[in-house]
């Protein structure tokens, strides 16, 4: 976007130069360079924890370094002790992530914590950043969560994923991972191909010998890969689960068998449907493809579903035991 603010100045844009200038407050400021209008309209965060990988901090700061942002980096654990300090304080009650014993209801609220003070965390900066470093006005936040994430239920409501508009939240993480490619390479970027190789993850449970234990596709059991193909199937085909079943029997034959496409589509569906109540806190972003499964306002859909499928999900058994007894019987004939 600062590139082209840039060139469009650069080309005599008057409407572009006064629009830069009121968001500045400089009425006197043009800009030239891409990395110094970044730094003025752009603060980036990086909100560490006691889980997060080194790794992922040098990623952040090194990107932001590369396209010029107001960069912060602070640590939230006070906050999120501060949090289960009142929690024990009124329970008498400890709650521990399942790596030290805990029960896995302890360990999901203990990751839920750290993404919602990370929210609240990015709002106050976002009002009073500016005015700490003495400049008028306050900032948007930006969310960060993509199509796939949605459509799974893979968030946290009202944690780091809400905020006043999401830029990628129309997009899948296969084509994101393609426009990331492009801004690599057309805006030299390296910091971006370290991003683009390393593993998915929320870095919310515990490093294991200082390493990430935590991966986005083992925590949600179906690869992003998977999802942009449910994604695209389950709203621009407008199939349900039975339709789908039949679409991927054939798409996936090679590589999968009717038990497994059957168990990959159920998963998907049952996680769909039991998650789908969080699309209705989706913060608005851009709806620029057609497989956006943005709340009610382009899915009118209600999303309480039935999450057990039952109707759905007995056709696809009947047709898996069909072709599992067909192939036994063409095996027999063999023998």
């Amino acid at each position: 976007m600062c590139h082209q603010v840039c060139e469009a100045v650069k080309h005599g844009s008057q409407e572009v130069l006064a629009d830069v200038r009121t968001i500045v407050n400089q009425t006197s400021y043009t800009p030239q360079d891409p990395r110094e209008l970044c730094g003025r309209i752009l603060t980036t965060c990086y909100m560490a924890s006691e889980n997060s990988s080194r790794e992922t901090c040098n990623r952040a700061r090194d990107l932001a370094q590369q396209i010029g942002s107001h960069h912060i980096g602070l640590n939230i654990d006070p906050a999120v002790k501060a949090v289960l300090g009142i929690f024990s304080l009124v329970t008498g009650k400890s709650p521990a992530f399942a790596a030290y014993g805990g029960s896995s209801r302890e360990s999901l609220a203990l990751q839920n914590v750290q993404a919602r003070v990370r929210m609240v965390i990015a709002y106050l900066f976002a009002q009073l950043s500016l005015w700490s470093r003495g400049a008028p006005g306050r900032l948007l936040v930006l969310g960060s969560t993509n199509v796939d994430e949605s459509l799974l239920g893979y968030l946290t409501k009202y944690d780091c994923s809400s905020a006043d508009i999401n830029p990628i939240g129309g997009i899948s993480k296969t084509d994101l991972r393609a426009f990331v490619q492009l801004c690599m390479e057309r805006f030299q970027l390296p910091a971006l191909q370290s991003i683009l190789v390393a593993p998915a993850t929320a870095e919310l449970e515990p490093l294991a010998h200082r390493q990430v234990s935590q991966t986005d596709e083992e925590d949600m059991g179906v690869t992003y890969a998977e999802l942009s193909v449910y994604g695209r199937l389950r709203k621009i085909a407008k199939m349900g689960p039975y339709s789908m079943f039949c679409r991927l029997l054939y798409v996936w034959k090679d590589v999968c068998t009717p038990r497994q496409v059957a168990d990959k589509v159920k998963r998907f569906f049952s996680k769909y449907s039991t998650n789908r109540h969080k699309m209705t806190t989706l913060t608005p972003a851009y709806h620029a493809e057609s497989y956006s499964p943005d709340d009610n306002r382009f899915d009118l859909r209600p999303f309480l579903y039935n999450t057990r499928w039952p109707w759905q999900f007995r056709c696809i058994e009947t047709q898996v035991l069909q072709l599992e007894r067909r192939q036994h019987q063409d095996l027999d004939g063999v023998d």
